[in-house]
C-alpha cells in the first residue's frame, strides 16, 4: 500500500483474462422474466426504441438462421418456461459441475471434451441441457424435445436458442449459470470459424474478479459500461432502483435483455453507444466498466481491441467516470496500462486521477514486458501467423515507445472535500471470495484517518480485532529448542492484506478486546514485560494507524471521546476473543508493522 505514514511492499500477481478461445495466463480481460416487452428496454443513445428486425422462422427453415441474429424476445411465456426448466432440472453451478466432474470455476471444455461427454452418458434432463448449453453438443431432438417439454423445439428454434443439425439439435447460444443467474451468451469456441468480431464473452476470471471488487450496497442508479452479456449490471439488479447497460455492440445488449428477462429482473434498460455518449449528463451512484482493454494494434474482436491508441480507452474511462458519479457514488474499472519499465507501476493511473473529486484505490495484479504481454494475446487467438503476429503487435508497441505493461483495477469514490487519498495495493492472484465488505471497511477506515488527525484522538479510541484475521508465527529450531522467528498477521480472503509484527505490536493486537482505551493499553505496555515488548503512546498510535488502514484493527463505536462512530460499526466485544494463531501466509502483499 502507498499511503502517509504506512508503506508495504507490493508484490506482483497475476489476474487471468476473459479470453474466449484466448487462454491468457497473466491478464484480465475479461433471472424469468416478467411478461412486458418493456420490461427490459434496449434504446439507441438518444433514448428512441432500437427496433430488432423480424426474424422469426418456421421450424423446418429455421436452421438456416443467421448465427449472429438477434433473439426474439417476444414470447415472454417462453422464455419463463425455460427459466422453470434450467430451475426444476438442477441446472445450476453447483448441478453443471457435479455433472462434468470438474473443479469450481476450473475448466478447459475444448480440450476435455470428450471425457466430459462419457460424463453426460446417462440421459438425464440435467445431463442433456449440460451437453446443450454448456458443451455445445449435438442432442438428438427426441431428448432435446423430451427435456423442455412442455416448451416444444419449434418455440426455442423461433427464439433463436436453438439450431437444426444433422441427427438433432443444436444451441446456438451457451447458457452459463453464476451466482444465481443464468447467462446467455456465444460459445467461447467455435472450431468452424474464427471468433466473430461482434462476440459476446461469457463469464471468464476477469469477470468474477470484477463482480467481487463490486460493492453490493443498496443504490438508486447503476452503470454497466460495456455489458457485454449484462452479467455486472444483473448482479447488482436486486441492490438497486435502476441499471444501465451501454454497449456498442448490438448483439450484447440483446442478450443482456434477453438475459434481464430470463431472470425477471424488469429495472434493467439497454442503451446501445460508445462509453459514456448514451449516458451524457447523467449520474449513478455506482459505475462498473470491463473495458475493451487490450493494447494491441488490431480492431477485429469488439470485446478485445478498442481501435483506439495505446490505453487511451482506460484512460477515457478513468477520467470521464467521475464526471458521472453522485456524491459518495463509487466507480470500479477493470484496466491495462502502458508505463516505463524504470518508472513506478502506478505512476501513470495517478496520472488518470489527479483532481478528479474521488478518492482513488489503485490495484496491481501483473506487469508484463511487451513481448510476454504479446505472446499471451496472440498465442491462440492468431495461430496461424504467430510468429507475424508477435511482429506486428512489438513493432507497434516499440512505436508507441511502451516498454511495460500492467493490468489491474481502479475504483473511485466521489467526495466532496479539500484533500483525496490515494492508495495502491495488491490485487492477488485469484480473489475467491467477494470483497464488498473489505472494501467498505477500508473506505471507514480512511474517513476514520482523515478525522481524527490529532495522536490524543486515537489514544481516546477503543479497538478490536477484525472477525477473520489470522496470526502466523514461523518457529526454527536453535540449538536444540525452537524460537520465534517471526509473526504476521494477514487476511486469507478479498484482498489479503498482510504485514510482519514484531514482539511490541504481538502484544498490542493480543490486548486490543474493544473494551480498553488505547492511552490505557499504551501505558501497561509500556511497563513489565521484556524489553521488545514495551511500547510507548506514539510507537502505539503509529502501529493502530497502520492496523487499521489495513483493516486489521476497527474502532469501536462509542468508545471514543470523539463520538463520530467506529468503521467497523458497533459490536459486543467478546469476553473469550483471542487472536488466530497458526495459518500459512498467502502470496500477496507484506510490510513490517
Amino acid at each position: 500500500m502507498s499511503h502517509t505514514n504506512a508503506t508495504l511492499d507490493v508484490q506482483s500477481t497475476a489476474i487471468t483474462p476473459a479470453a474466449v478461445a484466448l487462454p491468457i495466463p497473466s491478464f484480465p480481460s475479461d433471472a424469468g422474466p416478467s411478461g412486458k416487452p418493456e420490461d427490459a428496454t434496449l434504446h439507441s443513445p438518444g433514448g428512441s426504441g432500437l427496433a430488432w428486425p423480424d426474424h422469426a422462422r418456421e421450424a423446418a427453415g429455421a436452421d438456416d438462421r443467421d448465427r449472429s441474429a438477434p433473439l426474439d424476445l417476444s414470447d415472454a411465456a417462453a422464455i419463463e418456461e425455460l427459466r422453470r426448466i434450467l430451475e426444476t432440472h438442477g441446472y445450476s453451478e453447483t448441478g453443471v459441475n457435479q455433472a462434468l466432474g470438474r473443479e469450481e470455476g476450473r475448466s478447459r471444455l475444448g480440450t476435455d471434451l470428450p471425457v466430459y461427454l462419457r460424463r453426460l452418458s446417462a440421459r438425464t434432463p440435467l445431463n442433456i441441457l449440460t451437453k446443450l448449453f454448456c458443451l455445445h453438443a449435438r442432442v438428438e431432438a427426441e431428448e432435446a424435445r423430451a427435456t423442455l417439454a412442455p416448451l416444444t423445439l419449434s418455440q426455442l428454434l423461433a427464439v433463436g436458442l436453438l439450431e437444426v443439425v444433422s441427427h438433432g439439435v443444436q444451441a446456438r447460444l451457451a447458457i452459463s449459470p453464476c451466482e444465481g443467474l443464468w447467462l446467455a451468451h456465444d460459445f467461447a469456441e467455435d472450431s468452424r470459424a474464427r471468433l466473430a468480431a461482434d462476440h459476446v464473452l461469457g463469464i471468464s476470471p476477469a469477470t468474477r474478479t470484477l463482480a467481487r471488487l463490486t460493492v453490493r450496497r443498496p443504490a438508486g442508479r447503476v452503470l454497466d459500461l460495456g455489458a457485454g452479456c449484462g452479467i455486472q449490471g444483473l448482479l447488482m439488479a436486486g441492490h438497486c432502483e435502476r441499471v444501465t447497460a451501454v454497449d456498442t455492440n448490438p448483439r450484447a445488449l440483446n442478450l443482456t435483455a434477453f438475459n434481464a428477462r430470463l431472470n425477471r429482473l424488469t429495472n434493467v434498460e439497454c442503451r446501445l453507444g460508445n462509453l459514456f455518449a448514451p449516458v451524457a449528463g447523467e449520474r449513478f451512484d455506482l459505475i462498473l466498466c470491463n473495458p475493451p482493454y487490450v493494447i494491441s494494434p488490431e480492431s477485429h474482436y469488439q470485446f478485445r481491441d478498442s481501435g483506439a491508441p495505446g490505453d487511451r480507452i482506460c484512460e477515457q474511462v478513468v477520467r470521464t467516470a467521475p464526471r458521472h458519479l453522485n456524491e459518495g457514488g463509487l466507480a470500479c474499472v477493470l484496466c491495462n496500462w502502458a508505463h516505463p519499465e524504470a518508472e513506478p507501476w502506478h505512476q501513470r493511473l495517478r496520472e488518470w486521477i489527479a483532481d478528479n473529486g474521488c478518492d482513488s484505490l489503485l490495484l496491481r495484479g501483473a506487469t508484463q514486458d511487451p513481448l510476454g504481454y504479446a505472446a499471451a494475446w496472440t498465442r491462440t487467438a492468431d495461430a496461424a501467423d504467430y510468429d507475424q503476429a508477435l511482429s506486428r503487435w512489438c513493432d507497434y508497441y516499440a512505436r508507441l515507445g511502451i516498454q511495460a505493461l500492467s493490468a489491474g483495477a481502479v475504483i473511485l469514490r466521489r467526495r466532496q472535500a479539500a484533500h483525496h487519498w490515494v492508495r495502491t495495493e495488491a490485487l492477488p492472484n485469484a480473489l475467491t471470495e467477494p470483497c464488498a465488505d473489505q472494501l467498505e471497511a477500508l473506505l471507514r477506515a480512511e474517513d476514520f484517518l482523515a478525522a481524527h488527525p490529532a495522536e490524543s484522538d486515537w489514544l481516546d479510541q477503543a479497538f478490536l480485532l477484525a472477525d477473520g484475521l489470522h496470526l502466523h508465527q514461523s518457529l526454527v529450531c536453535r540449538g536444540g529448542r525452537f524460537v520465534l522467528e517471526s509473526m504476521r498477521v494477514e487476511f486469507h480472503d478479498g484482498l489479503r492484506f498482510k504485514g510482519l509484527v514484531d514482539a511490541s505490536a504481538f502484544r498490542l493486537l493480543a490486548h486490543c478486546d474493544g473494551r480498553r482505551r488505547l492511552g490505557e493499553l499504551a501505558d501497561r505496555l509500556s511497563r513489565g514485560g521484556a524489553a521488545e515488548g514495551q511500547i510507548t503512546r506514539s510507537r502505539a498510535v503509529a502501529l493502530v494507524r497502520q492496523l487499521c488502514a489495513h483493516g486489521f484493527l476497527v474502532p469501536v463505536e462509542g468508545a471514543g471521546a470523539s463520538g463520530t462512530g467506529s468503521p467497523g460499526g458497533e459490536r459486543e466485544p467478546d469476553a473469550q476473543r483471542k487472536p488466530a494463531l497458526g495459518h500459512a501466509p498467502s502470496q500477496t502483499q507484506e510490510g513490517s508493522l
